[in-house]
């Protein structure tokens, strides 16, 4: 596995850290903290550029939201497929790669004082379609960087990066910005995104096993054809679904709901974010600690009903206090089931088929941007309380029809860490 293993390292298969023992997953998680952070910054830096210094309307920043959003939403099928039939790695240097030249082009293009709001528009569209290449890549690779008692291990501490990410980075990057500049910022971020390119580079993986690449020119229609016919990869997939489409409500609406309802402020809305992210890391912890125990499915849907029901009462509460426990509670339930899901789906997908379902699966990480387009339009029909608390009941909402009617999940035991993936014959 790339690289000598510590020779305890089945031994300590419920380690918390255990995959940080292979040299290759440790070389590529150092390099997702800085991927992230240059991520992070992205975000922000292009919203202060479009908002502040392009001095654009709220609308044009939901412009280049999309535009960043929907290459990733539609690409992310094929680019998995691409993973099935060539070689991951490569496929996530190049992408790598990509993003430094964009995100230096970007910041020439501001320092110079050139920069155009249609040039970043363009710009998005191409960071999209870069991350759609990414993505499924990232997480098709990982069984060839640990073995299967560490990839919850591994999952759980990939997720770690984006839940301590999602409070660092944008505080990070606002201080960047106000100590360097906008255009100068984003040559830090060409930096750090060049730094994680060679950081991969360093990695060393045997030869990919040619009896595992698929050929067939119906890839993507194979892929979605084995999701919807086992009831474990549609269920999975289908809570993140549902998860990021409407579950991500409060997420979208936190800003009003602390404005407009709880009258806080920004203030109030900065500890109720950074409250859900303290549960999303104390989730994270749980999954490294304890591992996804000796009955998955049972516990991803029983976390799955959790944070819905927690979240539509958040939705009612008119008290900070009450609302920064269930989020802090929300969000460590959210993470859980998650990461359960996600271990689930790499420990079971045939190599045959791992880039396209991975595929699929990022592709509905990313479809939050459209949960969230959605939320806005609903929040003005009926109310933002109302809309977040529908939203998250249709999560638990699905959780309990597939904890009835998929008995194969329902009845997962844990020891699928030491057996094979789910047979498929092509």
């Amino acid at each position: 596995m790339g690289g000598k293993m510590a020779s305890s390292v089945l031994d300590k298969d419920r380690s918390r850290w255990i995959a940080l023992s292979y040299p290759n997953y440790r070389r590529y998680w150092l390099a997702a903290i800085i991927r992230v952070f240059g991520m992070q910054f992205r975000f922000i830096g292009a919203g202060w550029l479009v908002a502040v210094e392009l001095d654009q309307s709220p609308f044009w920043l939901g412009v280049v939201s999309l535009a960043t959003s929907l290459p990733t939403i539609i690409l992310s099928i094929p680019a998995g497929a691409l993973a099935d039939r060539t070689e991951p790695y490569r496929l996530l240097v190049v992408s790598q790669l990509l993003s430094f030249i964009s995100l230096f082009l970007l910041a020439l293009l501001i320092v110079t004082g050139t920069v155009t709001l249609w040039m970043v528009i363009v710009w998005a569209l191409a960071t999209g379609a870069f991350q759609a290449l990414q993505a499924p890549s990232m997480v098709a690779l990982l069984p060839r960087l640990v073995e299967r008692p560490a990839m919850a291990s591994a999952v759980a501490l990939n997720s770690g990066v984006w839940g301590a990410m999602r409070i660092i980075g944008p505080a990070a990057s606002g201080v960047l910005i106000a100590l360097v500049g906008t255009g100068q910022g984003f040559f830090v971020a060409a930096t750090v995104t060049a730094i994680a390119l060679v950081m991969l580079l360093t990695i060393r993986l045997p030869e990919r096993n040619t009896e595992t690449v698929v050929m067939d020119q119906n890839g993507i229609m194979v892929g979605l054809r084995f999701i919807f016919s086992e009831p474990l990869f549609f269920t999975i997939i289908g809570l993140s679904f549902f998860t990021s489409v409407f579950g991500s409500s409060y997420v979208v609406l936190l800003p009003i709901f602390a404005e407009d309802l709880l009258k806080v402020g920004s203030t109030g809305f900065g500890f109720m974010e950074g409250s859900a992210g303290v549960g999303a890391i104390i989730g994270t912890y749980a999954v490294l600690h304890y591992g996804v125990g000796t009955m998955p499915g049972r516990l991803m849907f029983g976390f799955a009903l959790s944070f819905g029901v927690i979240i539509a009462v958040f939705a009612t509460t008119r008290s900070l206090e009450v609302a920064l426990v269930l989020l802090l509670i929300g969000g460590l339930a959210e993470e859980v089931f998650l990461l359960i899901g996600m271990t689930v789906l790499q420990l079971a997908v045939p190599d045959q088929l791992r880039g396209r379902v991975m595929g699929i699966w990022t592709m509905t990480y990313f479809m939050s941007s459209i949960g969230g387009f959605m939320a806005g339009i609903t929040a003005e029909m009926v109310g933002v309380r109302v809309t977040i608390a529908a939203g998250a009941l249709m999560v638990s909402a699905f959780a309990l029809a597939a904890y009835f009617t998929a008995e194969t999940v329902r009845n997962l035991r844990g020891n699928f860490l030491s057996e094979k993936a789910v047979d498929w014959d092509g």
